[in-house]
């Protein structure tokens, strides 16, 4: 994950997965839209999450 810099914002989100429980992750961005990529992009990476089925809309923490 980037570090995290003075401009970006801390979000949550919610990751529905196919073959196990729901799962919050964190992830930085300076909007909604760039939380959601990132969260889509780190999913496999960072986390570990290979069955994710949705995404949920990124709540600022």
């Amino acid at each position: 994950m980037k570090a995290l810099k003075s401009h970006q914002l801390q979000w949550s989100v919610t990751v529905t997965r196919k073959y196990n429980p729901p799962r919050e992750i964190r992830v930085f961005g300076r909007s909604q839209q760039e939380a959601i990529l990132s969260a889509v992009s780190s999913a496999r990476e960072v986390w570990g999450i290979w069955d994710a089925k949705s995404f949920s809309v990124p709540v600022r923490q």
